[in-house]
């Protein structure tokens, strides 16, 4: 064969490679506008946790990753760095939707951080159009459903107050139900349906609304939907559930209680797919464990705990809580950079303050919940020491943290790891539950690891004696 010939073959060989290579996998690739010099992270989610898939240098802000088309469908995020004084850390971050197709990304730095354009993914522009529809809804709605308790039920402003607050539900609904009709099989719709919710009358009372939703919650969208699990879709309805029956006036045996008929509940409108009747199991289990309701844990294992349910979880939080053993008062705490919500980078070791409280947290945390506020209020008005308080949120929802903290406007360093559990300060720090606080003085050695704000409170105590 001629060498112009064997050369011929030999690329189109090549080329061929290339194209069945092509047809085996996706490239999600694009530019974020003034990114610092630093790795770029590719991180997928699957139950209720975000894990590193992929990495990469960059100096410009271009970046591309691979995916196998036999990858599921899912929402991924890519978290990019800041860099101060030489230390990088990941705090930046936007999600998308991938569904086995190429991805062309620009992002540009908003008002509110960074802001995503997909010029030719369809499943992301579906995806934004329903998320944008749905936070103006959320704030209208809420808007309306405080109107409707601060008047009397004849007054005007009552009557035209109910009047939006149905409409705006119907308005939801035939936009969702347009959006599904024109793209059916979209992995933006699924996760849309998944948030499907029933028309409840705004003249009903406060505790007819929450009686109709415990009944009627899964009606419209049961949670049975493996492929959801590759999206922060269940998590956020089963938090949303067991709210509906919490009531701050029952004693802890009661709210057990109350919790178990949850737990029914919810189990008979899961299907009975063993990979997602376990997270789900699993979820739950981990949840109570942390509020320290063990009426509930023990009804989930008797009725629910299978030899599906793997748990995952149970090897990290083990591996943490030795290491968390080792933290005790007297060793120093590892460094680290965080970036706040105001966009300022922060390095422990650079803090000039006497003291400082660590503190990691989640706004579904119920002890977090009650402690924040008496934390806060001792910050603003007790604060004798100069102490400053650096709140890492661990949140798996960008929007749960983002809601909480505009509902109580943090004066401290407040900062949310994208990553979550799976942080690198997370992990520096051995963090297996939350609340997690460190009081640490200004060499960074760990003075205290209060639990309560009672035991914070002895702990300060003991500074000033």
């Amino acid at each position: 064969m001629p060498i112009q010939g064997r050369t011929f073959c030999i690329f189109f060989l090549f080329l061929s490679g290339i194209s069945m290579l092509s047809g085996q996998t996706n490239m999600i690739r694009g530019t974020i506008e003034h990114v610092d010099e630093g790795k770029i992270y590719l991180a997928s989610y699957y139950g209720d946790r975000f894990r590193i898939v992929d990495s990469m240098e960059t100096s410009s802000g271009a970046f591309y990753f691979m995916r196998s088309q036999e990858e599921p469908a899912g929402i991924y995020r890519i978290i990019y760095p800041d860099v101060y004084s030489g230390i990088g850390s990941e705090n930046r971050f936007f999600e998308f939707i991938y569904n086995r197709e190429d991805i062309e990304i620009l992002v540009v730095t908003g008002e509110g951080g960074p802001v995503p354009f997909f010029e030719n993914s369809l499943e992301n522009q579906v995806y934004s159009e329903f998320m944008a529809f749905e936070l103006d809804y959320e704030d209208k709605l809420r808007r309306e459903y405080n109107q409707l308790y601060s008047t009397e039920s004849d007054h005007p402003d009552h009557v035209s107050a109910v009047r939006v607050y149905d409409a705006l539900q119907h308005q939801r609904t035939r936009f969702m139900d347009s959006l599904t009709a024109i793209y059916p099989g979209l992995y933006a719709i699924r996760i849309m349906n998944a948030f499907l919710a029933p028309v409840i009358p705004g003249s009903m009372s406060h505790i007819e609304r929450i009686d109709t939703l415990k009944s009627c919650f899964f009606d419209h969208a049961a949670m049975d939907d493996p492929l959801l699990l590759y999206a922060p879709v269940y998590t956020f309805k089963l938090i949303d559930y067991l709210s509906l029956f919490k009531l701050d006036t029952l004693s802890m045996d009661q709210q057990e209680e109350q919790f178990i008929e949850a737990v029914d509940r919810i189990m008979d409108n899961v299907s009975p797919d063993p990979e997602l009747r376990s997270f789900v199991v699993e979820f739950m289990l981990e949840g109570f464990d942390l509020l320290g309701m063990e009426q509930v844990q023990v009804h989930l294992a008797d009725h629910y705990l299978d030899e599906s349910c793997e748990a995952d979880i149970v090897e990290l939080v083990l591996s943490r809580m030795e290491g968390y053993k080792k933290m005790t008062a007297g060793q120093k705490a590892p460094d680290f950079v965080i970036r706040d919500i105001n966009g300022k980078n922060h390095q422990l070791s650079h803090l000039s303050n006497r003291y400082v409280l660590v503190m990691f947290w989640a706004s579904t945390c119920e002890h977090c919940q009650e402690m924040i506020p008496d934390l806060h209020e001792w910050y603003l008005q007790e604060n004798s020491i100069g102490m400053e308080i650096i709140a890492i949120s661990v949140d798996t929802s960008a929007a749960f943290f983002e809601a909480f903290v505009s509902e109580s406007s943090p004066q401290w360093i407040t900062s949310y790891d994208p990553l979550g559990w799976n942080g690198r300060v997370p992990g520096d720090y051995y963090l297996y539950a939350t609340p997690s606080l460190f009081l640490l003085d200004g060499e960074q050695t760990i003075l205290a690891r209060p639990a309560t704000f009672r035991q914070f409170l002895r702990a300060v105590k003991k500074l000033g004696s």
